[in-house]
């Protein structure tokens, strides 16, 4: 899902009110000050009011055309329909598909559509699914590509009447449904207004400015603002079952601190993400609840592994990687960045994926006379200042890009940084917003040529698909945030795809893992915990819940009377 990030993909995905829901089994609640527990009884809830909730990581858009930021996805899962979600038991099901059926070959499903309309009063229909699955495919290599993974194997789309979709693969694709869950459906009547220029004007039509905000999920976009505050209000037309709020206010403040001094002060009534140093201050506080998990995110620290790239290419070398891994010391970043909110990680895939995380990969220890051994014996050699050299004689001395919505960046950097250049290799921090740190990983033009490493991290879904797709050849430009490129590896993407015996495909799954841990585009260090407040006086708490893949229950959230 979301780099639902770009902590998403994610992607996939946080959803609209994830501060009011924990992510993920083995979820927690601490009532802070008493007796704080939230009603549950939803005969009690006050129809009407606004739920306000604080952010710290900004919208990078409100089109899946360009957005990709967490609070993105958070948009878009309320705001657009969806043919499936998942519900608590990590099981599809329905969400504006009341049901569907497969063709006994497997390659086509037919989905019973609920009746709908978008917020502007048009009615919502199958034809809509058809212009904008058939908008991706046309322009999948181009502007549409950060939705083309999720329609990738499509052959044919069609609507037999306004509630009937069909839509056919070439071939039995075992990730169907699964993929399509993140497919977020566009007004035709509004968007196909804007695909000329090869369909690039999808990518540049400002629908702020025009205040085209239409939506067909349970809320819309009133307004948006990136820097303040984005408000989506109640849409008569969803096609499920009724919100009790009339609207759902998302501010984004510039600093933790501040968002917290907002909560406090009553101004917010939740906040997604509380920083972790500063959860036990949040739940000292009288008439709060906390919400803790880990989720599908993923910490990491990615090179440049493009084949073609022409500098520092001694960072392709996989015995290089694999002694700068040994000289991360993950326990040090998760005790003092995460505050102990974190695992250890060693793959792209979280325990969320089930038995298709490959278990026998471990996180490389942290052995800093080992790292120095490797590097020796792979012929860096250190210089008179203890920065090493290349066998060409270039020094290794890198940059790091910095994207500043993961919280502790700076800090997390430091423990890198120091520890590295005790083996001889030296790197200088670069903080940037998300979306800049996007575009120079990718530059020049997609080509992912100038940058060396970053520190980021991958928000996933369910199933590993799209995890899996994000280091694949043709997400150059797209999803892919290393430029990493290995036709083995595209190969067995492709064949686990198509793979309908889980078993077998899960051998296929592992054996893609063993590849990346061997090339090692990334180290990766901690699967990371979300912590989440809210004020007390809400009902319809439903910890845990799948927050970044179905929409919420909203006829059971709202304020108690």
């Amino acid at each position: 899902m979301i780099k639902l990030r770009r902590a998403l993909p994610l992607l996939a995905l946080v959803a609209l009110a994830v501060t009011l829901a924990a992510c993920g089994s083995g979820a927690s609640t601490t009532p802070g000050g008493g007796d704080n527990s939230a009603p549950t009884d939803t005969a009690k809830i006050v129809d009407g009011g606004i739920l306000r909730i604080g952010y710290t990581d900004p919208p990078d858009g409100i089109s899946p055309f360009v957005g990709s930021n967490q609070v993105s996805y958070v948009i878009f899962q309320e705001m657009y329909p969806a043919l499936v979600q998942y519900d608590e038991n990590y099981q599809l099901t329905g969400d504006w598909a009341e049901s569907w059926t497969v063709s006994d070959d497997n390659r086509t499903y037919t989905f019973k559509l609920r009746p709908g309309k978008w917020s502007d009063g048009q009615p919502l229909t199958a034809e809509d699914a058809v212009w904008t699955i058939q908008t991706i495919l046309k322009y999948k290599k181009g502007a549409t590509g950060l939705m083309a993974a999720y329609i990738a194997g499509v052959e044919s789309v069609r609507a037999p009447d306004d509630l009937t979709l069909e839509v056919t693969f070439a071939e039995p694709k075992a990730t169907a449904l699964s993929n399509l869950q993140p497919l977020y459906i566009l007004p035709q009547h509004e968007f196909e207004q804007h695909v000329g220029n090869g369909g690039k004007d999808l990518l540049t039509w400002d629908m702020k400015a025009e205040g085209k905000l239409v939506g067909g999920g349970p809320f819309t976009v009133k307004q948006y603002d990136e820097k303040g505050t984005t408000l989506l209000e109640r849409n008569p037309g969803y096609y499920g079952p009724r919100p009790h709020l009339d609207a759902v206010g998302m501010t984004v403040y510039q600093n933790p601190d501040a968002m917290v001094s907002a909560f406090k002060a009553g101004e917010i009534d939740a906040m997604d993400k509380v920083p972790v140093t500063l959860v036990e201050q949040v739940k000292a506080m009288p008439d709060v609840q906390v919400v803790e998990g880990l989720v599908p995110d993923v910490v990491n620290i990615g090179f440049n592994s493009n084949p073609k790239k022409t500098t520092h290419r001694e960072l392709l070398d996989p015995q290089v990687k694999q002694a700068m891994a040994h000289a991360v010391n993950r326990e040090k970043i998760i005790a003092t960045v995460y505050n102990g909110y974190a695992e250890p990680a060693a793959s792209i895939l979280t325990p969320i994926a089930g038995d298709y995380l490959d278990k026998t990969i471990t996180p490389e220890t942290y052995d800093l006379a080992l790292a120095n051994t490797m590097l020796d014996d792979a012929g860096y050699t250190k210089g008179a200042d203890g920065i090493r050299v290349t066998p060409d004689g270039e020094r290794m001395s890198y940059d790091v890009l910095l994207p500043t919505d993961i919280q502790g960046q700076q800090r997390k950097f430091e423990i890198v940084q120091s520890d590295w250049k005790n083996i001889g290799i030296e790197v200088t921090g670069k903080p940037m917003d998300g979306s800049a740190a996007w575009d120079e990983m990718m530059a020049p033009d997609g080509k992912y040529l100038n940058f060396d490493i970053h520190m980021w991290s991958w928000l996933g879904y369910i199933d590993p698909d799209f995890m899996l797709t994000t280091v694949m050849c043709d997400q150059y430009g797209n999803w892919s945030d290393t430029g990493y490129c290995n036709p083995e590896y595209d190969a067995l993407y492709a064949k686990q795809a198509a793979e309908m015996d889980p078993v077998k495909r899960q051998a296929i799954v592992h054996e893609m893992q063993q590849i990346l841990y061997r090339d090692h585009p990334y180290i990766f260090i901690a699967q990371s915990e979300f912590i989440r407040a809210y004020k007390g006086g809400w009902a319809g708490i439903t910890p845990p819940y799948l927050v970044y893949v179905s929409k919420l229950p909203w006829d059971t959230i709202g304020r108690t009377g």
